[in-house]
């Protein structure tokens, strides 16, 4: 039997929790109750339980101090966190301590319950007190649950559709589902903020959105399958005609529940939309169409809300003339390897599609997905490097943006930040050429040189070489090797005694003449002249 201390400092809501759950039947019982975090933690030395409820707040010694120091005293400790402080820091901290059972006030009995079977399940299974048939359930359980996340993973993704024309008989037999007739519908959950770029926290919410389904829609449907793919829930409802008014209204409900689940992280919003009933497995594909509409129409009418009904589509954005403009000045922007005028081309952009009339959710996702694939056409085009997984994390973070102007932000720090780094590295693959053109003039300035033997060095043609050059020094090749000259002659005038004759010839000329009228036209002096002046 499993061992189980409540911890809170109020003595109500342990007799609460005590009285809220039949611990029998969980195979569990109470060990000891503490009204603080100081007597919690001695309990915890004495008895040993397996579980902790805890308030998140106690005098003495905190919910989160008392996690922390509870798992060093036994690493194999689950706690269950109680509390009505709805604050992001607590529940990062706690997750962070491994602590996914974060139940808010007032207590559900459901909740609860679910939550205790869940870890009770996991000690079991951890210490091999499992018997034989419950091994044996289990097993059978999760080879059904698989076969119905695939049906499911299917119909989301768009394979297999031949599957959606099986007779229903053929559904729940190869599937083990227990539809019925009547009707039919796709419904949509979505989580939206940047704390869902975690996976921590996806895993934390995606176990309250299982909690609340249960008690939610068990009722209300004939038939229920929920399938989580990041910060999205997808739900398949088969229910009665009759419930059809009761199905929207304890969908609303789901929504408030997540709402205030998720209102313990910071900056979180949830969204849910339900696509059309429809009146036969082959018409979820539609009704599923339509969700996604409407889950996407958010970034418009603003997330927190259920959203239903037909979805009407309107002409495409992407034949505007805004979007032809905008593509050929992000083109050019992207070509002057400067991160300003690129910027400024996607805020114009924002700007013209947020106040275009009548523009959809999906619109602005798609449009922002094509600035993305307009951006690494370009860069692959003109063997610009960018990082490898660019566009993956583009679409986990574009997914948890809840508003088209938070979207669009988002896209310009991505891309701006991409490019910044990217024309970084390759002005300095363009200035490498350069530096080792200008290392090789160091090294023979003497020597008879050409901007022909230089290409060779620097392994680019002539015309290339030539442009990168001035682009990068100001100077034509020649000039930069005149100068080096020059500058070495100055030296040797100046440090030595060898005549103007040898000078002449060590740094690369052979005529004395035509060395002395270049050396009067870069100094302003003849070379005896710089000599007297400066040696």
């Amino acid at each position: 039997m499993l061992k189980v201390l409540i911890a809170d400092d109020e003595q109500k809501i342990c007799q609460l929790i005590e009285k809220l759950v039949d611990w029998k039947e969980l195979d569990m019982q109470i060990t000891a109750t503490a009204e603080n975090g100081i007597q919690a933690l001695e309990m915890i030395r004495e008895h040993r339980p397996n579980i902790v409820i805890t308030d998140i707040r106690m005098p003495g010694c905190d919910g989160l101090e008392l996690i922390r120091r509870g798992k060093e005293i036994n690493p194999g400790i689950e706690f269950i966190i109680i509390s009505g402080y709805r604050h992001f820091e607590y529940a990062q901290t706690a997750i962070r301590y491994g602590v996914n059972a974060y139940i808010l006030k007032p207590i559900k009995k459901d909740e609860l319950t679910g939550t205790l079977k869940k870890l009770g399940g996991k000690f079991r299974e951890e210490t091999k007190q499992l018997s034989h048939e419950e091994q044996l359930k289990r097993t059978l359980k999760t080879d059904e649950e698989t076969l119905r996340q695939a049906f499911l993973s299917d119909l989301i993704f768009r394979r297999n559709k031949e599957r959606l024309h099986y007779p229903l008989d053929r559904l729940c037999q190869e599937f083990h589902f227990s539809f019925c007739p009547g009707e039919f519908c796709m419904a949509i959950l979505k989580m939206d903020g940047h704390v869902f770029d975690d996976r921590e926290n996806v895993e934390f919410i995606s176990d309250k959105v299982r909690c609340a389904a249960e008690r939610l829609l068990k009722e209300c449907t004939r038939e229920y399958e929920m399938a989580s793919m990041g910060s999205f829930f997808y739900f398949l409802l088969n229910f009665d005609e009759k419930e059809r008014g009761n199905i929207r209204h304890q969908m609303k409900l789901f929504l408030d529940e997540m709402r205030i689940q998720g209102g313990i992280f910071k900056n979180c919003s949830a969204s849910m939309a339900l696509g059309t009933i429809c009146h036969e497995p082959w018409e979820l594909d539609h009704s599923l169409k339509n969700a996604r509409l409407w889950i996407e129409e958010r970034l418009i009418a603003g997330t927190g809300k259920l959203l239903d009904g037909e979805f009407v589509r309107q002409e495409s954005f992407a034949e505007a003339a805004l979007f032809t403009e905008f593509n050929n000045r992000m083109s050019q922007a992207l070509e002057s390897l400067e991160v300003f005028p690129v910027r400024d081309a996607m805020m114009d952009l924002k700007s013209g599609m947020l106040s275009h009339p009548g523009v959809s959710g999906h619109e602005i996702l798609q449009m922002a997905k094509e600035v993305c694939n307009l951006y690494l056409f370009f860069m692959k085009n003109y063997r610009i490097r960018i990082e490898e997984d660019f566009l993956e994390n583009f679409d986990t973070g574009a997914e948890n943006c809840g508003s088209a102007a938070e979207l669009f932000d988002y896209l310009i720090r991505k891309i701006t930040s991409s490019y910044e780094k990217a024309a970084k590295m390759k002005r300095q693959d363009e200035n490498r050429p350069v530096r080792i053109v200008k290392q090789y003039v160091a090294e023979h300035y003497g020597e008879p040189l050409t901007l022909e033997q230089a290409s060779t060095v620097a392994e680019l043609s002539p015309a290339y070489l030539s442009t990168v050059f001035k682009k990068d020094t100001g100077m034509t090749f020649l000039e930069y090797l005149s100068k080096v000259r020059m500058d070495m002659a100055k030296r040797l005038l100046k440090e030595t005694n060898r005549t103007i004759a040898d000078i002449c010839r060590e740094v690369g000329y052979n005529d004395v003449r035509y060395f002395s009228k270049s050396f009067t036209k870069y100094s302003g002096l003849k070379p005896n002249e710089y000599r007297k002046l400066y040696s």
